[in-house]
């Protein structure tokens, strides 16, 4: 069985404010699992988009369950996909593990579109989670979908202070380009 995740959320920022907070988004309070983030390339296309591939470290704890695959690893390597179109006003993010896939693999899409007639902006978020472990491993304790429902249940959580943390540098980001725009007029 694989597992999706839906949700969709309302960021009452401009566009503008939501793309520089999400590419500026950690350091932040609810963030302290992620250890680090660098960027492999950025450029833009013919067509104007922005591009740019991130990998980021992240920590966690397990569930005792998953510890006797993983034993005492804690760490995660993510691959980060963004595209923002400058245009339409949209932002696309691609987010993916790129360890432990044998175990768990988490992808997750989100799209960002900015409604000029309300000034939000709008975000839908999809994951997909599915286990590398057939449904006969494990002598009928049912791994696979004991640990996609985990991760499932994680995230779902997790997204909330994720929102928040977002949140955040979304009011920094805004409090910067309002002193940044005072200086120059």
């Amino acid at each position: 069985m694989v597992l999706y995740y839906k949700s969709s959320h309302i960021f009452n920022h401009n566009f503008e404010i939501v793309t520089l907070a999400y590419f500026n988004r950690y350091p932040n309070p609810f963030s302290t699992h992620v250890k680090s983030t660098d960027t492999i390339d950025v450029y833009i296309d013919d067509d104007g988009k922005l591009h740019q591939i991130k990998l980021i470290r992240k920590t966690g704890k397990l569930p005792q369950f998953i510890k006797p695959f993983l034993g005492k690893i804690t760490t995660s390597w993510i691959i980060e996909n963004t595209v923002v179109d400058p245009k339409t006003q949209e932002m696309h993010t691609y987010n993916c593990n790129l360890d432990h896939r044998k175990i768990i693999r988490v992808e997750e899409y989100n799209f960002y579109k900015f409604d000029s007639s309300e000034n939000i902006t709008k975000s839908n978020t999809t994951v997909k989670f599915s286990s590398g472990f057939s449904q006969k491993f494990g002598l009928g304790l049912n791994i696979k979908d004991r640990i996609e429902n985990w991760s499932k249940n994680k995230f779902s959580s997790n997204i909330i202070r994720s929102r928040e943390g977002l949140q955040i540098v979304m009011e920094s980001v805004k409090e910067r380009l309002k002193a940044n725009r005072q200086l120059t007029s």
